[in-house]
C-alpha cells in the first residue's frame, strides 16, 4: 500500500507542479480533512476545467472514490453531475446537483455489477415523486412516494414478490446492540491495547462491510500494516458479536462501515 501510495503521490505532484493556479493536490483523512500525506487515507485534486473546478478522490490504492465539478476552488458549491465509487472501481452512485448546490435530478444506487438498484428524484434537494428500491437478486422491494422529501405513501415486498404490511424503515445505519461508547470502550480494552503491548505504532482505517446479519466481513485496512497485526485485527473483527445490520426502505443490506483507530 506504501508503495503504491508513493506513485500516485509522485504523480499528483507532477500534476500540481506543471500548473499551481489551476491544479491543487491535497492530502485527506477518512472525514476528509487535510493531513499531512504520511497519514492520508485519500488523495485529493482539483483542477480548473473552463468556468468550473473538477474535484477528484481517490482510494490509496488509486482507483477513483469519487469526482464532480464546483463553482470554485473552494469547493463549496457543486454543479452538475457527481459519481461516487467503491475501493474496486466500481461505480455506486451518480447524483446532479443545481447551480445553487442543491440536489436536483435523477439519483442512481448501483449494484457491484453495474445494475441499478435504486432510482428516484431530487428537486431542489428534496426528494419527490416515485422512489424504487430494488434488491441484489432486482426483485423490486418498494416503492415510495414523496413530496417536499416527505414520504407520503410507500408500498414494501418481500424477496419472493408478495406484498407485506409493514412500518416504514428508511434508513437504519448499522450499530453495535450496546452503543458506540460500549463499542468504543470494547475495542480500547480488548483489541487496541494488545496492539500496542505487541509494538504497533501506526494508526489505520479499517473498511469493511457489515453483512445482512450482522457479521463484518470484506475487511480491509489503510495504511498496509505488518501480516502479524492485520491478521489478529482480521480475526478480532470476523468474530466481533452484536452488530446490528444496516437497513434500507426494510431491507437489510450489506452496508460500508469504518473505524479510525489512533495507536499512537
Amino acid at each position: 500500500m506504501k508503495k503504491s501510495f508513493l506513485i500516485i503521490f509522485s504523480f499528483f505532484i507532477s500534476i500540481s507542479s506543471f500548473s499551481q493556479k489551476d491544479s491543487i493536490v491535497n492530502y485527506l483523512d477518512k472525514s476528509y480533512h487535510k493531513i499531512a500525506k504520511e497519514r492520508a487515507t485519500y488523495i485529493q485534486t482539483i483542477v480548473k476545467k473552463d468556468t468550473l473546478w473538477l474535484a477528484t478522490v481517490y482510494f490509496g490504492n488509486g482507483k477513483m472514490k469519487l469526482q464532480g465539478h464546483f463553482k470554485n476552488k473552494n469547493l463549496k458549491t457543486k454543479t452538475g453531475l457527481f459519481k461516487t465509487f467503491n475501493d474496486k472501481g466500481n461505480l455506486k452512485t451518480t447524483q446532479v446537483y443545481n447551480s445553487e448546490g442543491k440536489k436536483d435530478g435523477t439519483y442512481n444506487y448501483y449494484s457491484n455489477n453495474g445494475k441499478v438498484m435504486t432510482v428516484g428524484t431530487f428537486q431542489n434537494g428534496k426528494e419527490v415523486g416515485e422512489w424504487i428500491y430494488l434488491d441484489e437478486n432486482l426483485t423490486r422491494r418498494a416503492q415510495i412516494i414523496f413530496k417536499d422529501g416527505k414520504v407520503l405513501n410507500h408500498n414494501l415486498w418481500d424477496d419472493q414478490g408478495s406484498e407485506i404490511k409493514e412500518e416504514l424503515v428508511l434508513l437504519k445505519v448499522p450499530e453495535y446492540n450496546e452503543g458506540s461508547r460500549k463499542l468504543r470502550i470494547k475495542l480500547k480494552n480488548e483489541l487496541i491495547r494488545d496492539l500496542r503491548k505487541k509494538g504497533l505504532k501506526t494508526n489505520f482505517l479499517l473498511k469493511c462491510e457489515i453483512g445482512k446479519e450482522g457479521n463484518v466481513q470484506n475487511i480491509s485496512i489503510t495504511p498496509k500494516l505488518d501480516s502479524k497485526y492485520e491478521e489478529q485485527i482480521i480475526n478480532y473483527f470476523a468474530n466481533l458479536k452484536g452488530i446490528e445490520p444496516g437497513i434500507i426502505a426494510n431491507m437489510k443490506v450489506d452496508y460500508p462501515w469504518e473505524i479510525p483507530f489512533i495507536i499512537n
